[in-house]
C-alpha cells in the first residue's frame, strides 16, 4: 500500500496535484482501509482539476508552430478540450515556376517587355496573358479583385500585395512589399485581412497578366519601409525598379523560361 501510495504521488506530482489525507481511508485493524472514506479520482475529475489543466496547456504550447510572421499561425493546445487546435500555416498552390534573373530576383514574367513611364507608381512590363511570378518569397497580403484604381468595365481587376521574408536594400531604405496589378486571373485567391496569411514562394506562379487603360501589361510595385498606401515617396519610380531587378532597359525583354 506505501509503494502504490508513494508511485501515485510521485505520478500526481507531476501535474502539480497532491494527495491529501483526506482523500485516503485510515487503515483498521484488518490493515484494509474502510471502504465509505475512499474518494476515487475518475479521468474526469483529474483532466478537470486546475493544476493538470495548467500542466498540460504549458506541455503543448511548447510543440505549437512557431510563427513566422506576427499574426500567421493560430496556436493553441491539441492535448486539452476546449482548446484551439494548431492551424497551418497555408500555402500557395504548387505549379509553374519561374527562375532566378542575374539580380537574384525570380522572374515577374518571362518575355514581357520592359515599358512604362517617367514618375510612374510602379514598372510597367507589357505581355498579354502572359503567367505572372513572384520575384521573391514572402507572405500574402491579399490576392483578389480590387485594390487599383483601374476599374473600368474593360480593365482585368485582380491584384497581389506581398510582403517579403527578406526586405531588399535600396539606398538608407528597404523595399518590403511587392504589388502586382491588373491582372486577369489568379492561382489562388486571398482576401484582405484573412489569417494566417498565405505563404508564397519566390518563383511561384501568381497569375496571368491582363489589361488596363487599353493595354495589355503587369504593373509592379515595390514599396518602401512597410508603408503600402502608396503614397508619394512611399514608392520606388519605374527607372529605380529597373536598376533593382537588374539595371533593364525600356524595350528589353525579360528571359524566355
Amino acid at each position: 500500500m506505501t509503494d502504490m501510495l508513494s508511485t501515485s504521488a510521485r505520478i500526481l506530482g507531476t501535474f502539480g496535484l497532491v494527495l491529501f489525507p483526506a482523500c485516503v481511508a485510515p487503515v483498521g485493524g484488518s490493515g484494509r482501509p474502510a471502504q465509505s472514506a475512499v474518494h476515487e479520482v475518475n479521468s474526469a475529475e483529474l483532466t478537470e482539476a486546475p493544476h493538470f489543466r495548467r500542466a498540460l496547456a504549458f506541455t503543448s504550447q511548447r510543440s505549437v508552430l512557431a510563427p513566422a510572421s506576427t499574426g500567421d499561425v493560430v496556436s493553441g493546445s491539441p492535448l486539452l478540450p476546449g482548446l484551439d487546435e494548431p492551424v497551418a500555416m497555408p500555402t500557395w498552390p504548387e505549379g509553374m515556376r519561374s527562375s532566378k534573373l542575374p539580380s537574384g530576383l525570380f522572374n515577374p514574367m518571362p518575355e514581357g517587355v520592359i515599358a512604362g513611364y517617367r514618375a510612374d507608381t510602379g514598372l510597367d512590363v507589357m505581355g498579354m496573358k502572359k503567367p505572372v511570378y513572384a520575384i521573391a518569397s514572402g507572405y500574402v497580403d491579399y490576392a483578389e479583385a480590387g485594390h487599383t484604381l483601374w476599374t473600368g468595365p474593360r480593365d482585368t481587376p485582380y491584384c497581389v500585395r506581398i510582403e517579403l521574408d527578406t526586405p531588399i536594400p535600396y539606398g538608407d531604405r528597404k523595399i518590403t512589399h511587392i504589388y502586382y496589378a491588373h491582372l486577369s486571373e489568379l492561382a489562388h485567391v486571398q482576401p484582405e485581412g484573412k489569417t494566417p496569411r498565405t505563404r508564397i514562394e519566390g518563383g511561384d506562379r501568381i497569375g496571368t497578366s491582363g489589361v488596363a487603360n487599353g493595354s495589355w501589361h503587369l504593373h509592379l510595385g515595390f514599396l518602401l519601409d512597410g508603408e503600402v498606401e502608396q503614397s508619394w515617396g512611399t514608392f520606388l519610380l519605374e527607372d529605380e525598379i529597373r536598376k533593382v531587378m537588374g539595371d533593364y532597359r525600356k524595350g528589353a525583354r525579360l528571359p524566355k523560361e
